[in-house]
């Protein structure tokens, strides 16, 4: 029989996986190959882009989606030793730096994916990872609204830089004749 603060336990890590499944990205991924400075080093990575890393039970989280209503997400969905990755704004960014840690370190497989509460397969992933960024998306928008901007400016200013060209050329041609 367990006891009650195994129970109590046990509910604390299944509300915490359920903050971190209510992220935009979650990333499940197979980490058996890793060594502890490797999943550091993976974690500092993910941590650079205030996203994270946790470890947890595969019954804790079959657990958690069959009491949110999700049995489709059970234990073929969870088996082997796995990880998440999780990430709110950045979460295309965590899928490119998890992308790459696979391709480079061979050490983890990135199985199946939550984003934006949807699931994803592995070849899901590895598309959404060659998006752009949230960044880099920003500043093509900012570079689509400034360029007809400044063409627009540009092409106002014309005729009178052209008008100063020409004054100028007369009041040269002008000179020119009065020296003369």
């Amino acid at each position: 029989m367990t006891s009650p603060k195994s129970i109590e336990r046990n509910q604390k890590r299944i509300e915490e996986l359920a903050g971190i499944f209510a992220r935009r990205g979650v990333y499940l991924f197979d980490y058996r190959g890793l060594s502890v400075p490797e999943l550091q080093e993976l974690r500092s990575k993910v941590k650079n882009l205030n996203a994270g890393i946790k470890v947890f039970k595969n019954r804790m989280a079959i657990k958690y989606f069959a009491g949110a209503g999700h049995d489709q997400y059970g234990r073929d969905l969870f088996q082997g030793p796995l990880a998440v990755a999780y990430a709110d704004d950045n979460f295309i960014e965590v899928a490119k730096v998890m992308v790459e840690y696979e391709k480079e370190s061979k050490k983890i497989q990135l199985k199946s994916a939550f984003v934006e509460s949807r699931l994803m397969d592995r070849e899901k992933v590895l598309q959404l990872a060659k998006l752009p960024g949230r960044d880099q998306l920003l500043a093509q928008l900012a570079m689509s609204i400034v360029h007809p901007l400044k063409k627009m400016g540009m092409s106002l200013a014309a005729p009178l830089t052209n008008m100063l060209i020409l004054l100028k050329n007369l009041q040269d041609k002008k000179a020119k004749q009065g020296e003369e």
